[in-house]
């Protein structure tokens, strides 16, 4: 069950021009989401409330569709089963085996919907981003009279065809990962690519940036939602606040600070001063528009 996120703002907006996911952009939200509200988390026949808690960080409350704080307890267990929805997880701390795959600190995992997966064991206390389409049911019925052991579910013929194939990504370590080259920022940055739907350009990517990096003069807006995790450092500048979108406020943001934005909202310009490393997604392909951060300028070019 999803429910109102702490940091859901009053935004004077009529309730049908919604797109689903509030916006969450604010100084709280940004500094650390490591204080937002606990709750019990349950998803039956994967887990319950006993052993984990999640921190609800955007949500939308119609389709379950949300990235939350998932944190798990060590000694957690879950047989073998499959999801009804695209499902994302980022470890942020811990550990947990899923099937014969380790998911440690700093690994991805993306799994479709269909694709059996597990058992699964928690063998630290673990904290991830759990990021589903939808909300999930876990199926295990299929998979009930096999024995609970890894070669079962990588080995069955639903890991081994179709969007398997294609989408499937049971891990991927950042720290095993080259950078790449950034397509619009300035030197000083660079990206580990995790997943990338090549037909919408949906996309999920680290983001790491050096001491002293600064983005320049200039703002932009994207044709896509956005939304970002600060795994560690800092990124100060003029963000657009839930609260008042259109009049941009600066900011820092800090180690496990959060933000998910709507599309076509112009954000920036942004600077570091311990470097970052962060965990970016967003729906559809990354373009940018851009505008002057001092509109003075472009003045000024046309009057000379």
């Amino acid at each position: 069950m999803i429910t109102q996120t702490k940091n859901q703002s009053s935004i004077p907006a009529a309730e049908e021009t919604s797109i689903g996911r509030i916006h969450v952009e604010s100084e709280e939200s940004l500094s650390s989401v490591r204080e937002f509200p606990k709750i019990e988390f349950t998803l039956d026949n994967f887990v319950s409330g006993k052993v984990a808690q999640t921190q609800i960080l955007s949500s939308d409350l119609r389709t379950g569709e949300s990235t939350q704080r998932l944190q798990i307890n060590q000694g957690w267990t879950a047989p073998i089963g499959h999801f009804t929805t695209n499902v994302e997880i980022f470890v942020l701390q811990g550990e947990l085996s899923q099937g014969g795959f380790r998911l440690r600190e700093l690994s991805y995992s993306f799994i479709p919907p269909g694709v059996p997966t597990g058992p699964w064991v928690a063998t630290e206390d673990t904290i991830i981003l759990w990021m589903p389409d939808a909300t999930p049911s876990y199926i295990m019925e299929p998979y009930s009279q096999l024995a609970q052991i890894p070669e079962n579910s990588a080995y069955h013929i639903n890991a081994q065809k179709g969007v398997a194939l294609s989408d499937y990504i049971p891990v991927k370590e950042v720290k095993s990962m080259p950078w790449e080259t950034t397509t619009f920022l300035p030197p000083g940055s660079a990206r580990r690519s995790l997943y990338t739907n090549k037909q919408t350009g949906r996309a999920t990517w680290i983001l790491g940036l050096v001491p002293m990096w600064i983005e320049g003069n200039f703002l932009a807006g994207h044709p896509t939602t956005e939304e970002a995790y600060m795994i560690s450092g800092d990124v100060s500048g003029h963000w657009c606040m839930q609260d008042d979108p259109f009049n941009r406020r600066y900011a820092t943001m800090e180690d496990d600070g959060y933000y998910w934005r709507p599309a076509h909202i112009p954000h920036g310009p942004f600077w570091t001063k311990r470097g970052a490393l962060m965990l970016f997604r967003t729906n559809d392909r990354l373009d940018c528009n851009w505008i002057l951060h001092n509109t003075d300028i472009g003045q000024q070019n046309f009057e000379h």
